[in-house]
């Protein structure tokens, strides 16, 4: 199979599967969208909230937390005082568009958006993974990734989906030496979330490896190169200037009201949830732990069977999420995780010619994801 086969094969098993318990979760009497910001965030304007009938059972549900930030800056921009530039615009600017759809709900236009995003992501990461490992390897990283527990925020509106589509062809473009686009969706994946900047890392030992390879000694070749290692960051400088001048915070000031400010050893913050989770019980943490630590020796032993730049993706934002003890310990770890697709390639390199234990992986991986749906559409803060 092609790898826009794959992708849309696997889109839309997902979609209709989430689709489904999403809508029946909610026959159980779930809260109205937006739910909690509609309670405590004193918003002046509010996103259209799908909360009656049809609409709501398979499109409001979905109107959850970060969501209703997203759907609330496609419908009105980004508003003076109302902190919204803590979210990066590509996905939302993205919604807007398609929401100028005559009768479209914005709502309806952000499982749009994630969808087609998730298509063009997993397209690119089979491609990707193909040219080092080959076909069957590159789709069941798709398939491993698209199972994981977090992966219903590929689908929701949410910007997962967004950045990982951005991420991945930026790093796909510039092990095919494509520079120029390979900038583009660079400096996209900097409007896309704030770790989109960690991408400079990666996209630097590539273009560090081009000018090597190319040996001309030309300053104008090694400059496409150099401008898509420093783009991430341009973009998210250009947006935190954007964000200042006109709401007059930038995304640091507005991001320092939910905390996730404070920063400890990743020992201190694994201990701490470890606390955590032994007080209180708390499942959601014990994932988020197991997520982190998983992640953890999964790229540790993969590390000499995949190219260095998947590495240089992987490991900085991994480090950055396990050195986080605000709100809670290791916050949001399992989403963060989500898109940090070499540990799902090294899941696929680990299982393979091992059917029962890959197969295993996926059940387990399938159950966890269920449970995080249902708390997700009940209004629980999963990420």
């Amino acid at each position: 199979m092609t790898p826009w086969v794959v992708a849309i094969g696997l889109a839309v098993a997902l979609r209709f599967g989430l689709s489904l318990l999403g809508a029946a979760v909610a026959t159980t009497g779930v809260p109205s969208p937006c739910h909690f910001e509609v309670a405590r965030n004193g918003w002046r304007t509010l996103p259209e909230l799908l909360a009656d009938g049809p609409a709501f059972a398979l499109v409001g549900v979905w109107e959850r937390w970060d969501a209703c930030w997203y759907l609330k800056i496609a419908t009105y921009g980004y508003e003076p005082g109302e902190h919204a530039v803590a979210f990066f615009p590509l996905y939302p600017s993205a919604v807007g568009f398609l929401g100028l759809v005559p009768g479209l709900p914005h709502a309806t236009a952000g499982l749009a958006v994630s969808f087609v995003a998730f298509v063009v992501a997993t397209a690119g990461l089979v491609r990707l993974v193909e040219a080092s490992h080959g076909i069957s390897i590159g789709t069941w990283t798709a398939i491993l990734l698209g199972a994981f527990p977090a992966a219903l925020f590929l689908f929701a509106p949410f910007t997962e989906a967004m950045f990982l589509a951005t991420a991945v062809w930026s790093l796909l473009l510039a092990r095919e030496r494509r520079w120029p686009l390979a900038l583009l969706a660079a400096f996209l994946a900097g409007l896309a979330r704030p770790q989109g900047m960690l991408l400079a890392i990666p996209l630097a030992w590539e273009a560090w490896s081009t000018v090597r390879e190319r040996r001309s000694g030309r300053l104008r070749e090694a400059l496409i190169p150099a401008a898509a290692a420093v783009a991430p960051a341009v973009a998210f400088v250009a947006f935190a200037a954007a964000g200042r001048a006109v709401t007059g915070e930038t995304t640091f000031d507005a991001q320092a009201l939910w905390g996730g400010t404070e920063f400890r050893p990743p020992w201190v913050v694994i201990a701490a949830s470890a606390t955590w989770i032994v007080e209180r019980g708390d499942g959601l943490q014990a994932l988020n732990l197991v997520a982190l630590l998983g992640a953890a020796a999964l790229l540790a032993a993969g590390a000499r069977r995949m190219p260095l730049t998947y590495s240089l993706y992987a490991w900085p934002p991994l480090l950055l999420v396990a050195t986080r003890l605000q709100p809670t310990p290791l916050t949001s770890t399992t989403r963060f995780v989500l898109v940090l697709f070499p540990v799902f390639l090294v899941a696929a390199l680990l299982t393979e010619g091992r059917p029962r234990l890959r197969a295993a992986w996926i059940a387990i991986s399938l159950l966890l994801l269920g449970v995080m749906v249902t708390w997700f559409v009940q209004g629980d803060f999963v990420g």
